[in-house]
C-alpha cells in the first residue's frame, strides 16, 4: 500500500457532506455528487467507526490509525482521495482562533461589509434622486434591470436546492424559494402602467452588469453555497429611505402611482416576510467556517458589491440617453440587422 501525503493535521467531513451507514455498505452525499462504498461484513463495525470519527473530527491521522488499526495502512489514501474531491477540512482546536461558528462568521461579515461600504463612494443613483436631477427615463430604468433579477431570482436560487444540506437548511431555502416566486408580476404590473407590454418584456436583454451580477447568484449557488448564503443579505436588505425618495420622485415627473405602488409593495412584502435575516438564519445552521472559507466568501461580496455599483453606473448611463431604446429589446430581426448570426 503506498502511503499518499495529506496537508490536514486533524481531518474532519465538511459539514455539507453527509453519511448514511447502510447494510452493504456506506452512501456518502457531497452538493450534487453521491456514491456507494461497498464494504464486506466483517470489515463493517471498524470501517462505520472510522467514518464517524471523521464525522466528529479531532483526531489526528496518527491517532485515527491507533483507533481503527486493521484500516491502518489505507487510512492515508483514503483520506488524500476524500480531501482531493474537496470533502474534508481541518477540524478547529482551541489554539485556532480564527474558524467561527456559523452565526459568529455571520456577524463577522456583516461587521465587514459595514465597514468596506463606509469607504464606498455614495451611490451616483441615490445622488441623483436627492439632487432631482434623474431623469423619467432613468427610473423607469431602474425597474426594468430589477425586473431581470426578480423574474430570473427562482432559476438563480434553484441549484442550491440541489446540494446536500441539512434537513432544516434545505427547509429555509424551500421557503424563501416560494416567497420569490411570482414576485416579477408585480413589477410586471409597474411597467405594464408606463406602457412596456408583456411581449417586450419577453425580448427585453439586461444590462452587461445586471447580467453579471445574476450569473454571479448563480454560481454561486451551483459551486460555493455559502458565498450564496451571503449574497442574499445584499439582495434582502429594506431601503426605505430609498424607496421614499424614489416614490416622491416618480410623483414630481407624473409617472402613475400604478407605476411606483407595486415595487413599494414588493420591497414591503420581503420586509415583513423577514427576507433580511435570511442569511443570518441559513449561516447559523453551518457549524464552523474555515478561514480560507471566511476569505472565500468575502472576496466573492466586494467582487458582488462592484459589480452592483458598475450595473448602477451602466442604467443611469444607457437610460439617461434619450437615443437609446426603452426597453432594451432585441428580438431575432434585430440581430440580423446588427450582422449577428
Amino acid at each position: 500500500m503506498v502511503f499518499v501525503q495529506t496537508k490536514l493535521q486533524k481531518p474532519c467531513f465538511k459539514d455539507r457532506v453527509f453519511i448514511k451507514f447502510q447494510e452493504q455498505g456506506i452512501e456518502l452525499h457531497y452538493n450534487t455528487k453521491n456514491c456507494l462504498i461497498e464494504i464486506p461484513q466483517e470489515n463493517q463495525p471498524e470501517t462505520y467507526q472510522f467514518f464517524q470519527l471523521l464525522q466528529r473530527g479531532g483526531l489526528s491521522i496518527t491517532q485515527l490509525a491507533q483507533a481503527c488499526p486493521t484500516l491502518k495502512e489505507e487510512i492515508s489514501e483514503l483520506i488524500a482521495g476524500f480531501e482531493q474531491r474537496g470533502m474534508l477540512t481541518e477540524t478547529p482546536t482551541s489554539k485556532r482562533s480564527d474558524w467561527m461558528s456559523g452565526y459568529q462568521f455571520y456577524q463577522d461579515l456583516t461587521q465587514f461589509l459595514q465597514r468596506f461600504n463606509r469607504n464606498l463612494p455614495p451611490s451616483l443613483y441615490t445622488q441623483k434622486m436627492q439632487e432631482g436631477t434623474i431623469s423619467r427615463n432613468q427610473l423607469i430604468g431602474y425597474v426594468l434591470e430589477s425586473y431581470h433579477v426578480t423574474h430570473l431570482c427562482p432559476s438563480l436560487l434553484a441549484p442550491a436546492l440541489t446540494k446536500s444540506e441539512s434537513l432544516e437548511t434545505r427547509k429555509l431555502l424551500r421557503e424563501f424559494f416560494a416567497s420569490e416566486l411570482h414576485h416579477d408580476r408585480l413589477i410586471e404590473n409597474s411597467l405594464k402602467s408606463v406602457g412596456i407590454t408583456a411581449t417586450q418584456l419577453e425580448q427585453m436583454q439586461p444590462l452587461p452588469m445586471t447580467f453579471a451580477v445574476c450569473t454571479s447568484l448563480a454560481v454561486f449557488a451551483q459551486q460555493h453555497p455559502l458565498s450564496f448564503k451571503a449574497a442574499l443579505l445584499l439582495f434582502e436588505i429594506h431601503d426605505q429611505p430609498f424607496h421614499q425618495l424614489f416614490k416622491q420622485l416618480c410623483e414630481a415627473l407624473e409617472l402613475p402611482a400604478s407605476f411606483v405602488d407595486p415595487i413599494l409593495l414588493h420591497a414591503k412584502i420581503n420586509d415583513d416576510g423577514d427576507h433580511e435575516h435570511i442569511t443570518e438564519t441559513l449561516l447559523s445552521e453551518i457549524a464552523f467556517v474555515s478561514p480560507e472559507e471566511q476569505l472565500l466568501v468575502k472576496k466573492n461580496m466586494v467582487i458582488l458589491i462592484e459589480s452592483m455599483m458598475k450595473r448602477t453606473e451602466e442604467i443611469l448611463d444607457y437610460y439617461g440617453n434619450s437615443n437609446n431604446p426603452l426597453p432594451r429589446c432585441f428580438s431575432w430581426l434585430n440581430l440580423v440587422e446588427l450582422g449577428v448570426d
